[in-house]
């Protein structure tokens, strides 16, 4: 074996390092979770380990050169289209010092690290404030760290407060550190670490409520006096605390909180019939996805209608968020980019339960199919058992219910029924990239429990409610 070496173009000055680049690092073969090396940590055997340095990501290891060539190949394949950018040798001339953008919302990146350089103020304010779809939440949970820690701009109160609503655990121990090193930018009674101190509060996590203990014995009164404050108000300020769906104007107790995905999926039934959804104490949430033409009549007066919606059709409403991230294909299939989070009543949610006649004939629910046909042309609600999906989209055991409404129905739904509607489709966006990249461990979704009807008269086939 062989001493190998590479410089690539992937820049110290990106704020990439937190997620874009382990989300790399994890796809190579030979990785060792948590770690910068390949194959193995020791010298004398085979391995490949990486290290940041100013002129770029430094590849060195012991391999043979055929070997070598071929993995190397395949990182500089994986990192190209997780970062955007053509990834190459500039000492070989495979690339140049410009940046070759592929996906260019990702070129973020790069006006982020001249922003860095020229310390301009106003490109800050840009740079926050701008949206980007291709950008994972803990990309810029990474880019409003970087940005938190420079002190030639004004824009560290709105980043804090950025860092309260989202209530990320990936925050807790930066927003410690930030408020014990004493060098974040003040106005009179320090409100930018109030905020902090806010934001430690609402996380809401072990490790954030041990952060607030430690701020609560500081020498620094004020601070002390912030964390005290939240501390005492631990228990009452519950539900404001943790991850949620940040569907503004609504209060946190109506927000649809989230969990990870890895965690989350192991509340629910392996198999089965089973009415999986969001629920508050009097309703519940199902998803519609729309055009964004729909979608936006139905945000701002909060019920559907507009040029575009036709109470003529049948509408189809899912109560599972999966299996609705399956359908729209994460809010990329066409007229299905935006995904409305509907709050139901739960007696209004049980109507159509009730009036539904299976979309199809299934003899262990009706005597003949002239039977079946008869009620399916009365009825005005139809239903639909199907296999759900996990995030990637493959087939899973347990069923996910559909209901499509018409006529009355429908209209009745949208007038007595909805108590209110929020467009989800940036949590969606966000959540996809960990998709894409295959970084489930990353992955939120709303917390689902089993809906068990409060009627005893509903014949919808419900089995397997045992894991």
């Amino acid at each position: 074996m062989k001493r190998q070496f590479a410089n690539l173009n992937i820049r110290y000055d990106f704020p990439i390092w937190d997620y874009r680049v382990p989300t790399i690092m994890s796809k190579l073969e030979g990785w060792i979770e948590g770690t910068q090396f390949w194959f193995s940590t020791s010298e004398k055997e085979k391995h490949v380990s990486s290290s940041c340095e100013p002129a770029g990501l430094s590849l060195s290891g012991l391999m043979e050169d055929e070997e070598w060539i071929i993995w190397l190949n395949r990182f500089k394949e994986v990192a190209t289209g997780i970062l955007g950018y053509k990834i190459g040798e500039i000492e070989t001339g495979e690339v140049g010092h410009e940046f070759n953008w592929i996906n260019d919302d990702l070129s973020v990146f790069e006006e982020y690290s001249k922003l860095y350089h020229e310390k301009n103020p106003q490109k800050v304010w840009d740079i926050y404030y701008q949206y980007n779809k291709s950008l994972s939440e803990l990309d810029e949970i990474e880019l409003e760290k970087w940005l938190f820690r420079l002190d030639w701009h004004t824009t560290h109160d709105n980043i804090a407060s950025g860092f309260q609503t989202r209530s990320h655990p990936a925050t807790a121990k930066f927003l410690y550190e930030q408020i014990i090193s004493n060098k974040i930018p003040e106005f009179d009674y320090k409100p930018v670490s109030r905020k902090c101190v806010w934001a430690l509060a609402d996380i809401g996590t072990k490790e954030a409520k041990n952060y607030l203990q430690n701020l609560s014995n500081t020498e620094d009164i004020i601070i002390k006096d912030f964390a005290v404050k939240r501390l005492v108000n631990w228990e009452k300020e519950s539900g404001r605390k943790g991850r949620m769906i940040n569907c503004v104007p609504f209060p946190h107790r109506e927000r649809i909180k989230i969990g990870k995905y890895s965690e989350i999926k192991h509340l629910l039934p392996n198999y089965g019939n089973c009415i999986s959804a969001y629920q508050f104490e009097d309703s519940i949430i199902v998803y519609q996805a729309y055009k964004p033409s729909i979608a936006e009549y139905a945000v701002i007066n909060q019920e559907f209608g507009g040029n575009d919606f036709s109470f003529g059709r049948m509408t189809w409403i899912k109560p599972n968020y999966l299996w609705m991230m399956y359908r729209s294909g994460w809010a990329t299939k066409e007229n299905q980019e935006r995904i409305l989070a509907i709050r139901v009543s739960k007696t209004g949610w049980e109507e159509p339960l009730k009036e539904a006649v299976f979309s199809s004939y299934k003899e262990e629910y009706f005597d003949s199919e002239s039977e079946w046909r008869s009620k399916l042309e009365q009825s005005e609600a139809r239903l639909q058992w199907d296999p759900n999906h996990d995030p990637h989209g493959n087939k899973i055991q347990r069923k996910a219910i559909q209901i499509g409404i018409k006529g009355k129905l429908l209209r009745r739904y949208n007038s007595e029924m909805i108590q209110s509607i929020s467009d989800i489709t940036k949590f969606v966006e966000k959540q996809r990239v960990y998709v894409e990249h295959d970084q489930l461990q990353h992955l939120e979704i709303p917390i689902e429990t089993i809906y068990k009807p409060k009627r005893n008269d509903l014949n919808i086939g419900l089995t397997g409610y045992n894991k």
